[in-house]
């Protein structure tokens, strides 16, 4: 009778060790995760700063074009409403709206 006692209690704090290791491993695997996500959105971060830089260079746009970009912007219009009534591609309207954010922050 108290060796099904010992064997049991061993066979307890076995359960809670693998548990606890399972446990620990899935912390761990997160923790990289989360690193590697970061590093995944500072990427991404750059290749949309590029993409902007890009489209810039290949098509540049004129001054009257932002203007009216600006305009529709202070008067609240949509990103896809600008898209659609000056026939400019999304990039280029976030490029330019965000050079302005910039411009206007100080």
């Amino acid at each position: 009778m108290e060796t099904l006692y010992i064997m049991s209690i061993f066979s307890l704090i076995g359960f809670f060790g693998v548990i606890g290791y399972l446990f620990w491993q899935d912390m761990q695997t997160n923790s990289n995760r989360y690193e590697y996500l970061e590093l995944l959105e500072e990427r991404i971060t750059h290749l949309e700063n590029y993409l902007y830089d890009l489209e810039e260079k290949v098509t540049p746009i004129s001054s009257d074009t932002k203007e009216k970009i600006i305009g529709m912007y202070r008067e609240g219009k949509d990103i896809m409403v600008m898209e659609n009534s000056l026939n400019i591609p999304k990039t280029k309207i976030e490029m330019i709206l965000k050079e302005y954010e910039q411009n206007n922050r100080y």
